[in-house]
């Protein structure tokens, strides 16, 4: 896990800032999504402003690969251990998949010290093409809020298509 933010400053400004969650390759054959992965972080440590600004406000923790024992041994979406890691996460086993247990650990430990403003996991798909999220199905008043950051990342890009976007999943 890479954790990204501007440790220069002072430890009461650190302390209050909100953590970026993002995870990756939870799948081994999606290796698109280590391309996006990595062009996230080749920005967030760039002199850009904006990067700048999203290190003074953000505590990013990026897991790159999920699955790397499953990239490894050349599965496409299985780990080690034959399993779909992204079909354990409700209650995963530390033997069968210390990867999800280890990162609901992390992410526990964080919303100790910090909101969690964001967690977004990036996949690459066999069929769709181009940009696109799919959401859980909330059922909660603020159901909605998923939907903002694709909403923005479609009116910023024309890579990306919030039509091909789903929230029902």
């Amino acid at each position: 896990m890479a954790i990204i933010t501007n440790f220069s400053s002072r430890p009461e400004e650190i302390a209050v800032r909100r953590a970026i969650v993002i995870t990756s390759r939870v799948h081994p054959g999606e290796s698109n999504a280590s391309f996006i992965v990595e062009g996230i972080l080749n920005y967030l440590v760039s002199d850009d402003d904006v990067a700048r600004y999203l290190r003074n406000n953000f505590v990013f923790k990026i897991i790159p690969m999920l699955n790397p024992d499953g990239v490894i041994i050349g599965n496409y979406r299985t780990s080690l251990s034959g399993l779909d890691l992204n079909r354990q996460w409700i209650a995963p086993s530390m033997k069968q998949c210390p990867e999800n247990t280890s990162t609901k650990m992390m992410m526990r430990k964080t919303l100790e010290s910090r909101d969690i403003l964001f967690y977004c996991d990036i996949h690459g798909h066999s069929r769709c093409k181009n940009l696109f999220m799919y959401g859980c199905s909330n059922q909660r008043a603020d159901r909605l809020k998923e939907r903002i950051f694709p909403i923005l990342f479609d009116k910023n890009t024309d890579l990306f298509y919030f039509d091909n976007c789903n929230f029902a999943i």
